[in-house]
């Protein structure tokens, strides 16, 4: 595998290029990002983690919980750009860099909405998470179609070197288990999420 730096690099440079239509191109189910964001239990005074947010489109579903801070973490400078356009309620904060570097602790709540194939070494990535979230708190990949169009759109010339095959919902979740309980996983053709709290082990 190519070197963290210019893997994140390359993705960067992929993203920024795709900004500025992105919210054109790419459409979302209003009901199903309800749904996703229901399921994390984000209540009033939730600190929240949007990682790869891009242009913010869980945001408003994230807003409507009112919580005390949501920062939005993406390596775009462009598509933090977008969503900087969109929002601009003071519990919002964007950070444009690599999660990894992401220092800050105490989140109740994180989520990797349409996010998850870009992350090659997936247990370092459940492990960053865990190290955000307080005890309990709560992680939930998501994605609001099948795992087998999410592979198909993934298999272009441009992102197949920037992405890496979903496999089923509980194999991936294996990988989540050395740090969090697992109590919620759909892999069908309307959804496939993973979800769980931060153990007491994590």
């Amino acid at each position: 595998m190519e070197n963290v730096r210019e893997h994140n690099r390359k993705m960067k440079q992929f993203f920024d290029n795709c900004a500025e239509n992105w919210d054109n191109k790419c459409s979302h189910n209003s009901d199903k990002l309800a749904a996703i964001v229901t399921l994390a239990g984000i209540r009033k005074g939730f600190r929240v983690a949007d990682i790869a947010c891009g242009t913010g489109v869980l945001f408003p579903e994230i807003l409507k919980r009112e919580p005390e801070l949501l920062l939005g973490i993406d390596l775009s400078d462009e598509m933090l750009k977008k969503a900087r356009e969109k929002f601009a309620q003071p519990n919002i904060r964007l950070y444009a860099g690599d999660l990894f570097d992401v220092a800050e602790t105490g989140f109740d709540a994180a989520f990797l909405y349409s996010a998850y194939p870009h992350f090659p070494d997936k247990p370092a990535l459940a492990q960053q998470v865990s190290r955000m979230l307080k005890p309990r708190g709560r992680f939930l990949i998501a994605h609001s179609e099948s795992r087998e169009r999410i592979n198909l759109r993934h298999q272009g010339r441009e992102v197949s070197g920037l992405s890496w095959p979903l496999r089923p919902a509980r194999e991936e979740a294996a990988v989540w288990e050395r740090w969090f309980s697992i109590d919620l996983l759909a892999d069908n053709d309307e959804f496939y999420l993973i979800s769980g709290t931060k153990s007491d082990m994590g």
